[in-house]
C-alpha cells in the first residue's frame, strides 16, 4: 500500500528524484508513515508498517554469494595494492 501511495503522490522517489517534502502528497505520505510506525508500537498488525529495504526496488542484480564475495575481495585487493602509488 505504501509503495502504491508513493508511486501516486511522489513518483520521483522511484526515479532517484525525491520529493522536496513540501507537496501535499509528501505530507500525506509522511502522515501515513507516522501512523503506520505508531501502529507497530501499538501492536496493530493491520496498520503497521515496518521498513524493509527502502531501496530494494532499485536492486538491479542478485549475484550468487560466492560471486559477490569474490567481487568484494577483488576490489579490496586492488585498492590495497594501489595504496603505495597514492603516497599516503
Amino acid at each position: 500500500m505504501h509503495q502504491e501511495n508513493t508511486l501516486q503522490k511522489a513518483p520521483g522517489v522511484f526515479l532517484g528524484k525525491p520529493d522536496d517534502g513540501l507537496s501535499q502528497g509528501a505530507a500525506e505520505l509522511i502522515k501515513f508513515e507516522e501512523d503506520a510506525i505508531s501502529a507497530v508500537l501499538d501492536g496493530d498488525a493491520e496498520r503497521a508498517l515496518m521498513a524493509g529495504g527502502e531501496c530494494a526496488q532499485r536492486v538491479s542484480d542478485l549475484p550468487p554469494v560466492q560471486e559477490l564475495v569474490d567481487s568484494i575481495v577483488q576490489g579490496a585487493t586492488e585498492t590495497i595494492r594501489s595504496l603505495p602509488e597514492k603516497h599516503l
